[in-house]
């Protein structure tokens, strides 16, 4: 099982690096590419609430804001609920990014899952989710909604 784990972890890391150079040429981060997708599917939100999905330091968050907001990606507002708070909303330029991006991410997607077979498609589906529930249960967390 621990060669399992190592190609795991090794996978997730070489991931997040083909992620990484595939958006390069958009001018983003991972984290920001992330963030986007976060608008994308939920509509505005609060700094704090994409602080939790991405696992991220309120200074990260408040950065990635500034620097999205100065590349008309979102516009950041006071939240009319709570005056310390901020949230985010896409703009017609983060939209049209984020399905931009939307297309480089299934391309990706196509070219890692190149020779794997239906069956081990499914198998690796199932294993990986059995995997996230038993570290959700070891840690104590809830388990996160990841699907893309």
């Amino acid at each position: 099982m621990r060669d399992i784990m190592m190609l795991l972890h090794e996978t997730a890391g070489l991931m997040r690096r083909r992620f990484e150079q595939a958006a390069r040429p958009e001018e983003l981060t991972l984290m920001q590419w992330r963030a986007l997708g976060l608008l994308e599917r939920n509509g505005p939100m609060r700094q704090v609430e994409i602080k939790e999905a991405l696992e991220a330091s309120p200074m990260t968050i408040s950065d990635l804001a500034e620097r999205m907001q100065s590349a008309g990606l979102v516009v950041r507002q006071t939240d009319p609920h709570d005056s310390r708070a901020k949230t985010l909303t896409l703009t017609e330029a983060g939209h049209a990014k984020y399905a931009t991006m939307h297309q480089i991410s299934e391309a990706v997607f196509e070219e890692v899952a190149v020779g794997i077979s239906p069956e081990t498609k499914d198998a690796l589906r199932d294993g990986l989710s059995a995997i996230k529930i038993n570290l959700g249960s070891a840690t104590g967390l809830p388990e996160k909604d990841t699907r893309r």
